[in-house]
């Protein structure tokens, strides 16, 4: 019985360890928690309408900012600094892919904090 446990807590490391590797994320409306230097999800995917909500979750101040300074999140939140907890959720109704980082831990070419927003279909 023991052996048997054994294998079966095997299968379950093998599971959990394997399969999404929790840097992308899709859906009509889609969470992505600021952690300490890093975002949660590194690619977001929504259909045109779709909604992105960044969620402070590090000891240090982030937020969103468009590359191409088309949207951020201090235009919903009201300041570039959301800490633990504050939310900022944004609304995207123009198609594209976008580049976005945060402003005290990455740069718009997407290095450190960065990652892509993709609106609507990914193929072109």
């Amino acid at each position: 019985m023991r052996g048997a446990s054994l294998a079966l807590l095997g299968v379950l490391l093998i599971v959990s360890c394997g399969g999404d590797d929790g840097e992308t994320v899709s859906g009509d409306d889609v969470v992505v928690q600021m952690f300490d230097n890093r975002y949660e999800f590194t690619e977001v995917t929504v259909p045109v309408g779709g909604t992105v909500t960044f969620v402070g979750a590090g000891r240090n101040p982030h937020n969103a900012v468009s590359a191409d300074e088309s949207w951020s999140t201090e235009d919903v939140f009201g300041s570039l600094e959301q800490l633990d907890g504050d939310e900022a959720a944004l609304i995207f109704d123009q198609p594209g892919e976008y580049v976005f980082f945060c402003t005290f831990h990455g740069n718009p070419e997407g290095d450190g904090m960065a990652g892509t927003l993709i609106v609507g279909s990914s193929e072109g």
